[in-house]
């Protein structure tokens, strides 16, 4: 048998493995989805899920992460213990709002990857990283996969927290945050979306000859990403947050051209979030630094140097 033929005997092995035929398999599955869909009815996951969650964060389990080398040693530095990865996801469908659905979608999705954080016994998710998919079914554009997921951390000495924190810095910048009195306590999300009509066909001057700025187009995108900013300060403010760090934007806009009955329409779209942060000056020695071996000389025992630890 060649090379050829074996990986053709392979992947057609692994092909015929992914419809289950054995009517235990098969009944097996229908229990898992089942038992998915009741567990989402009640916000929370299923017994295998938080099963697996547990023993996880006990190391009963190997868990995976995001965390690079540097953010492993805030063990030593700071006593930060990584737990594992947690994910959160939620498709959803936006009717009448896309603005209202986007917003709702995200929350979801991220409130139930700090639901499994905190079965993991979490007191914060960094690295957190959020995505969309949309349908790609010609008749269903308004329903989109919301995914959310993140690292979860433990911190020693630190009370249990019935809602871990959210963070988008990596674990070694989330120590260096707190060892400055700034704490990372969630994210903020802001979503807008609005039409526009232009009804005389100036506002992307197609018969203009001049390069120019489009006025028209620039003012209504300025007013959208501003209405989409005013809603992350909000959603800011319900947490009680100072500012917001890192903050991530994305735009999109579209051009519906019109005919003999309708004017020329343009859509615009805009997504901000970021980790809404708290200044405490109290909280300076919340995660005491310690000493550890350097590589080279040096008076402050921080983590600015714990990147040169051996």
């Amino acid at each position: 048998m060649s090379f050829k033929d074996l990986i053709k005997g392979v992947v057609g092995a692994v092909a015929a493995g992914t419809t289950p035929t054995d009517p235990a398999e098969i009944a097996r599955q229908d229990a898992r989805s089942a038992a998915w869909q009741s567990a989402l009815h009640h916000n929370a996951v299923p017994e295998f899920v938080s099963h697996r969650l547990r023993q996880t964060s006990v190391g009963l389990l190997p868990w995976v992460s995001t965390a690079s080398p540097g953010d492993l040693l805030t063990l030593r530095t700071h006593g930060i213990r990584t737990l594992g990865m947690v994910a959160g996801n939620c498709w959803y469908h936006f009717g009448y709002s896309w603005t209202e659905g986007h917003r709702d979608g995200w929350r979801t999705a991220i409130a139930r990857m700090q639901h499994e954080a905190a079965l993991m016994g979490a007191h914060a998710i960094v690295e957190v990283r959020l995505a969309t998919r949309q349908s790609t079914e010609a008749d269903d554009r308004n329903s989109m996969d919301y995914s959310a997921t993140g690292t979860a951390i433990a911190i020693a000495g630190m009370a249990a927290e019935q809602t871990p924190m959210v963070a988008t810095v990596s674990q070694i910048e989330f120590a260096r945050l707190i060892e400055a009195g700034i704490l990372p306590i969630g994210l903020a999300v802001g979503a807008h979306y609005e039409w526009m009509s232009d009804p005389y066909g100036w506002a992307d001057a197609r018969q203009s000859y001049f390069n120019q700025e489009l006025e028209v187009l620039a003012s209504f995108q300025k007013r959208v990403r501003r209405s989409a900013l005013d809603a992350m300060r909000s959603h800011a403010r319900t947490q009680h947050g100072t500012g917001v760090l890192g903050r991530v934007q994305f735009t999109e806009m579209f051009r519906e051209a019109g005919d003999r009955e309708e004017p020329t329409q343009y859509l615009c779209r805009h997504i901000a979030f970021g980790t809404v942060i708290q200044h405490k000056k109290s909280n300076r020695e919340s995660i005491r630094p310690r000493a550890v071996l350097m590589t080279r000389k040096s008076r402050t025992k921080s983590l600015e140097a714990a990147e040169t630890i051996i």
